[in-house]
């Protein structure tokens, strides 16, 4: 592993488990083992490493998987859904979703940040709103709430279950979040 990479991956794990504000780049360079002036060979700022963060954890969520043939489109939702609650489950759900928590965290301190972070929920939210479609179209969900209605509470619903399994460092608001969306809001229609 390059140094660089060293640095990226100690930022997102330190950035995912304290937070922005709460991490120094002192800290990062502590727990990659690389002397401070190696961050700034690699990166100008503590947000720029952010950005980077933002980029590395939406790349392990999985979104190409939205989109395809097969599964059926309400299967490949799920399955996007539940590879996040396992994602969630590697740390024990103490770490949330790093892109709820940074939007939580830092909106007035880094305009950069909050656009990447904003523009990452916004692609998630357009790809279930496709897959919404597609599952509309083949009769797995009413149409009677718009795709991107229902995407939109999806996201919304997610990462709000996301923040309480990591208050309560336990799956259940996941679950339950997910049990009554697809027996209820994404259940397949009567008839």
């Amino acid at each position: 592993m390059t140094t660089k990479e060293r640095i990226a991956e100690a930022g997102l794990t330190l950035f995912h488990e304290r937070g922005y504000n709460g991490t120094s780049v002192q800290d990062i360079v502590a727990a990659a083992g690389v002397p401070k002036g190696s961050f700034y060979n690699h990166f100008s700022s503590k947000e720029t490493l952010g950005l980077d963060a933002v980029e590395r954890f939406s790349g392990s969520l999985a979104l190409e998987a939205l989109s395809g043939p097969a599964p059926s489109p309400i299967a490949r939702i799920e399955a996007n859904l539940r590879h996040r609650v396992a994602l969630a489950g590697r740390n024990d759900y103490a770490r949330g979703c790093l892109l709820a928590n940074l939007a939580a965290e830092i909106p007035a301190h880094s305009p950069a940040l909050s656009e990447a972070v904003r523009e990452h929920l916004q692609r998630w939210q357009t790809a279930l709103a496709e897959t919404l479609r597609e599952a509309q179209e083949a009769g797995e969900v009413a149409r009677t709430v718009s795709a991107e209605a229902l995407a939109d509470y999806l996201v919304s619903g997610f990462e709000g279950a996301m923040s309480r399994a990591r208050l309560v460092r336990d799956r259940q608001p996941l679950d339950g979040f997910l049990d009554v969306t697809f027996a209820t809001v994404l259940a397949r229609p009567a008839g």
